[in-house]
């Protein structure tokens, strides 16, 4: 591939890669907080700020947030300008009702049992406790953010833990993943991946949907599954369990064309591991004619994605290459590169 933009479109491109700089300083001294001090901020120093300035709690939140992340937001404009374009709209105060009154949570009751090196338990956010709660954002001008939650109250939500460190849950973050995949899940499910069953269960509920296939690897947590939670299904009878790897099962299904309406994709822990999981399904899944398909945290797949190809590009275009073939693409305008690495753009990639 070869990148010949004129001169006009080469500054906007230099300022496109500022941007994607400043994307990934954002999304790294967040998640630095997030996973070493997420209890930094507490209720009272949020009512302490909210008081003192008359200013809504979300608001107050991000001030903390970014002092706490080294950010001088009064003394440096620099510092102000990342405030504003990034903490600013991350952070939103949430209300546990909106997620406690979660069908699944109210339904499903969680034993206090251990199997083997598995623990079923409940754990819980504090107060003013910080949690990524959905998909980064993208704007049009390709600005990325995370999306930052707190709650005034504690809220406890159920969990399983493989030797002592928490492996599944059901919380906020998993119940607004879900909520695009569970809307577009009609007729024949297939899902691969089990965790706690929360899309099976979900989905089950919808009355577009007639069944609902897992396919799940894992022996163990298909029995914790099978023993524990699915008999507290409504509509269990919608539910099937295949004990298989996934993309071995996928091969199996081109090759016997077995008919599903829809197909999710949920095996992956976060973007570290998923996406070449990701990538490989697509593959996979772009031989299947006339199936809808939807992959979890999709968004923040591609995000990751998107750094990695613009970078790729980004030195493309500062080491040009004097030759091309002519079957080489050559990419002529800002427009055509921006197309590429918006989320459209890349969920066309051609994946060999």
């Amino acid at each position: 591939m070869k990148i010949s933009l004129n001169e006009f479109d080469s500054k906007r491109l230099e300022n496109l890669n500022v941007r994607f700089q400043n994307n990934g300083a954002a999304f790294e001294v967040v998640a630095d907080f997030v996973n070493r001090n997420e209890r930094f901020i507490t209720p009272e120093m949020l009512n302490q700020i909210v008081e003192e300035y008359q200013m809504q709690p979300s608001l107050a939140y991000a001030m903390l947030l970014a002092s706490a992340c080294g950010l001088e937001i009064y003394d440096n404009q620099a510092h102000k300008e990342f405030f504003n374009d990034y903490f600013v709209p991350s952070v939103r105060e949430l209300n546990v009702k909106d997620f406690s009154s979660d069908k699944y949570l109210k339904t499903i009751k969680f034993p206090k049992k251990t199997f083997k090196n598995w623990e079923f338990t409940y754990l819980n956010y504090s107060p003013c406790e910080a949690f990524v709660f959905d998909e980064p954002v993208l704007t049009s001008d390709f600005r990325e953010y995370p999306q930052i939650g707190f709650f005034s109250e504690n809220f406890t939500f159920p969990a399983v833990m493989q030797d002592g460190r928490e492996w599944m849950a059901v919380k906020p973050n998993e119940i607004m993943t879900m909520q695009q995949p569970l809307e577009n899940a009609h007729g024949k499910v297939l899902t691969l991946g089990l965790g706690l069953g929360y899309f099976a269960f979900m989905s089950s509920e919808k009355k577009s949907v007639e069944s609902v296939t897992i396919v799940e690897k894992d022996e163990n947590i298909i029995k914790l599954f099978s023993d524990e939670l699915l008999p507290q299904f409504p509509e269990k009878q919608k539910i099937t369990i295949i004990n298989d790897d996934a993309f071995e099962y996928m091969e199996r299904l081109l090759e016997k064309e077995k008919h599903f309406d829809y197909i999710f994709s949920d095996i992956w822990h976060d973007t570290s591991d998923g996406l070449p999981m990701y990538l490989k399904l697509k593959r996979l899944n772009s031989k299947l004619n006339g199936v809808e398909c939807d992959y979890w945290i999709e968004k923040s797949l591609l995000s990751s994605l998107r750094f990695t190809v613009f970078n790729q590009m980004y030195k493309i275009f500062k080491t040009p290459s004097q030759t091309s073939s002519e079957n080489e693409k050559v990419i002529k305008t800002y427009r055509e590169f921006t197309d590429m690495i918006s989320d459209s753009g890349l969920k066309n990639i051609k994946i060999k």
